[in-house]
């Protein structure tokens, strides 16, 4: 899986991502922003990487691709820092992280690492039972 990175020019860009994604029947399925050092940032995670690619080229958007790695973690106080602890502990750093959903006692995140970490840290978060496989992130109307 693959989230978009993308640094928005003006506020009007947002808008018009958003605009078109809908008319190409893409659903955001989660997404993250951010201002530092004066720039707007933007991550999205779609249904439709394909789509979404050639949506964001339509309308001249510039944007980025990273591979993500979705990882289940228990809903309660600490879980998250004793994963990125164990993260640290691996010398891997993560890049961005975002919550896909919660469901019952659990929570899915999105996290991405340098693409030369990638390899080790999908099979190290294979190996400790993080990671998760084949999940479908698409809504239920």
């Amino acid at each position: 899986m693959r989230q978009f990175v993308i640094h928005l020019e003006n506020s009007n860009t947002l808008a018009d991502i958003g605009k078109t994604l809908g008319q190409h029947n893409i659903d955001i399925i989660s997404m993250a922003g951010t201002t530092a050092f004066g720039v707007c940032t933007a991550i999205l995670f779609t249904n439709n990487e394909a789509g979404t690619i050639k949506a964001l080229r339509e309308i001249r958007v510039p944007f980025s691709t990273q591979n993500i790695l979705v990882v289940s973690l228990p809903d309660e106080p600490g879980s998250f820092g004793h994963f990125a602890r164990l993260f640290e502990d691996q010398g891997i750093s993560l890049l961005s992280f975002y919550i896909l959903r919660f469901a019952g006692k659990i929570v899915d995140i999105a996290v991405s690492v340098d693409e030369a970490e990638f390899e080790k840290a999908q099979s190290f978060l294979d190996a400790s039972g993080f990671l998760q496989h084949d999940k479908d992130y698409k809504r239920t109307k």
